[in-house]
């Protein structure tokens, strides 16, 4: 064998001892495996910005010192599962990273799935309409304040799924751009798993409208939709107003009872005023009438909760 030949295998068979020759196992590393990363922490919450998805359950608390929806810190209060999304309304085409259209997927997919978990609480907002964000009471409805600030909000879509945990709450699941219909779904049905002794209503209903009267502060008439995919007989339903310390229901407080059957079907709102002659914002006659809402003497910023004929807290809405 030629001296250059045998000097060649002599340096391959060193280097192959070298690299764990002699029958131990080696660990082949795919190249194609991300490397972790931890992702930027909000110093109000420790959600992380830019996360795609929470792998664990995140302490939140909400400060309600700083300007958030009423009807957020409502839900809140009353310890209820709770799913907030943010979006962008006008799509940017070179957004990162899932491009246009990947704000109105995620929120179709929510729309579509609300129906089947009827005792969480749905809040969406367009992250370009934060409103007034120096106090609570200038926030109008759609406008979130400084909400998406606590929760860590990066970029859109984001959807955060939060429940109560001792005193305070934690979020169960976050994600932050395009997401499957199928995750979200099994994200909400984790959520909807957990137990807590909120009163939330198991019917989907929302209170779309309240009217006062010109003196007063009575009720002229309210407008309520059908967000199930059932129809609803809104007969026992009654409307309360919430005390805006601890944003619960006084059972002895006032209230706007709905006496006789008045059916919603899936999809469709109809209005409940004072006298049968009451006319609603679409300038139709209302479907139906109640009984009492002379002394709740309502103003701008107060709470009305409508609750089911069961007593459970179904939907509110700031007046």
């Amino acid at each position: 064998m030629p001296a250059g030949i045998g000097l060649f295998l002599a340096l391959l068979l060193t280097l192959l001892a070298g690299c764990g020759g002699g029958g131990d196992e080696s660990t082949v590393v795919s190249p194609s495996a991300p490397a972790a990363t931890t992702p930027a922490v909000s110093e109000t919450t420790g959600v992380g910005a830019g996360q795609a998805e929470a792998l664990s359950d995140v302490p939140f608390r909400l400060n309600t010192n700083h300007p958030v929806p009423p009807d957020f810190t409502e839900a809140y209060q009353r310890r209820a599962l709770i799913t907030v999304q943010f979006y962008k309304e006008k799509q940017d085409p070179f957004e990162y990273p899932q491009g246009l259209g990947a704000d109105q997927r995620v929120r179709n997919s929510i729309e579509r799935l609300r129906p089947r978990y009827p005792t969480i609480e749905f809040f969406d907002y367009d992250i370009e309409n934060p409103g007034n964000t120096q106090r609570s009471e200038g926030l109008q409805p759609g406008e979130y304040g400084t909400l998406a600030a606590q929760l860590g909000v990066g970029f859109t879509p984001f959807v955060a799924l939060l429940a109560p945990s001792g005193d305070q709450y934690v979020i169960t699941n976050l994600f932050q751009g395009y997401t499957p219909q199928p995750v979200l779904s099994q994200a909400l049905y984790d959520l909807s798993s957990v137990k807590v002794e909120d009163n939330t209503s198991d019917i989907d209903v929302v209170l779309a409208q309240v009217e006062l009267t010109e003196n007063g502060g009575g009720i002229e008439y309210f407008t309520v939709q059908n967000s199930s995919p059932k129809p609803v007989n809104l007969q026992g339903f009654y409307l309360q107003v919430l005390d805006p310390e601890s944003g619960q229901v006084n059972p002895d407080s006032p209230k706007v009872t709905i006496d006789q059957p008045v059916e919603v079907q899936p999809g469709q709102s109809i209005s409940i005023g004072r006298v049968p002659e009451v006319v609603d914002a679409d300038g139709d006659k209302v479907a139906g009438t109640f009984v009492g809402g002379e002394a709740l003497d309502l103003g701008p910023g107060d709470q009305v909760a409508l609750l089911d004929s069961g007593g459970a807290v179904a939907n509110t809405f700031t007046v």
